[in-house]
């Protein structure tokens, strides 16, 4: 084991011989041993609470497409219906059998539209040569 001067250091540093080593070695394995407990134990609450977030988030899209979903059952619902068929109907311009159609007469106005005047376009002005333009893309 230990000979002559490491004996001798050990027994001044540690009065209680080999035994005071070993307690010291263990403490230092029992602190080393709760810190790793501590690191996990706050990994674990870090990622516990990154979890609730996205919990919380699919919570707020379910409900939301629940909305969604119960918006469309009640239109499907109303398309599904008589009185739905009948606007869709009516929008078209189709009657039901036995209805009356009256159809306004268009009756011309007393006072007479002038023609509509078409604008006439003005000639485009000519481009300048193409010497010039030359010049003035080197010589602005």
């Amino acid at each position: 084991m230990l000979r002559g001067r490491s004996r001798r250091w050990l027994a001044a540093t540690f009065p209680g011989g080999g035994r005071t080593v070993i307690s010291l070695a263990v403490i230092a394995l029992l602190i080393l041993f709760a810190g790793g407990i501590a690191v996990n134990l706050v990994n674990q609450l870090i990622i516990a609470r990154h979890l609730e977030r996205e919990l919380a988030a699919a919570h707020s899209e379910v409900s939301a497409l629940q909305a969604t979903t119960q918006a469309l059952a009640a239109r499907l619902e109303y398309e599904r219906s008589d009185a739905a068929t009948e606007a869709w109907a009516r929008d078209l311009g189709l009657v039901r059998d036995g209805d009356i159609v009256i159809v306004p007469e268009r009756v011309p106005s007393a006072i007479p539209q002038p023609p509509p005047t078409t604008p006439v376009p003005s000639p485009l002005p000519t481009p300048p040569p193409n010497w010039q333009r030359w010049w003035h893309a080197f010589f602005p």
